[in-house]
């Protein structure tokens, strides 16, 4: 079957982190972390898997210090718990505590859409149209295909949060958003194709409401949006 969604060079929002966005540790702990969390947020590591420090310190190629330092940044961005003389463990949240993060992440996603609605100026509402269009992934087999995904969404979200100018709350914000990445590559390995299309005419939906100024319609338009994601993904059921 032919793809619908054609990839657009551009940064990756996983592989290329910037030192402000991991902010502790640094150095060898701050590449080994950063490698982690790419890892972790493209499904390679599963809810529940036992992570052994003496496996990590030979795959990095790093001594226990950078790794451990690695692992208590990871831990205290919400991906892993520690398990004493063990190791660590990525996470397992509960189906309740997913729906509740996604809830959460929702409403302030959506403030940011209003925000956008009411101070949006130049052409930015141009450029969030583009990244809007930009296609729509059928089958997500591969790494790259999975990355191009995701940098698409994250260059969607980032600027939408331009166009709000909150720049305070956006950083903030981020940090769940990359973990929201996390919960929803743990769903179903592939994106089914009425998925696919479902949030991509979304985001085209809350794109026109932000370019009209209709600030009430965004915010409705993008809670909505990212609270029934695990749904679509496969993580949860039932959804509302």
């Amino acid at each position: 079957m032919e793809k619908l969604y054609a990839a657009v060079p551009r940064q990756s929002h996983l592989a290329l982190v910037q030192t402000d966005e991991i902010a502790d540790p640094s150095g060898k702990a701050g590449r080994v972390a950063v490698e982690m969390e790419r890892r972790l947020m493209l499904g390679e590591y599963q809810f529940g898997e036992t992570l052994s420090i003496a496996q990590l310190t030979r795959q990095f190629d790093a001594s226990r210090q950078p790794v451990a330092a690695a692992i208590a940044h990871l831990r205290s961005s919400g991906y892993v718990e520690v398990i004493p003389r063990v190791g660590c463990r990525v996470v397992s949240p509960s189906t309740t505590e997913i729906g509740d993060f996604f809830v959460a992440l929702g409403k302030l996603e959506a403030a940011a859409a209003g925000f956008a609605a009411r101070r949006h100026e130049g052409e930015q509402a141009s450029v969030l149209a583009e990244i809007a269009n930009r296609g729509t992934a059928m089958w997500l087999d591969t790494q790259a295909e999975r990355l191009d995904y995701i940098n698409n969404l994250y260059d969607y979200h980032r600027q939408v949060w331009a166009m709000a100018k909150s720049p305070s709350l956006e950083g903030r914000v981020a940090s769940m958003r990359r973990l929201a990445t996390f919960y929803l590559w743990q769903g179903q390995a592939k994106l089914l194709p009425t998925s696919a299309r479902l949030l991509s005419v979304e985001r085209s939906e809350i794109e026109q409401a932000i370019k009209a100024r209709d600030a009430f319609r965004a915010e409705i338009l993008m809670e909505k949006h990212v609270a029934h994601k695990p749904f679509v993904n496969g993580i949860m059921m039932n959804a509302p």
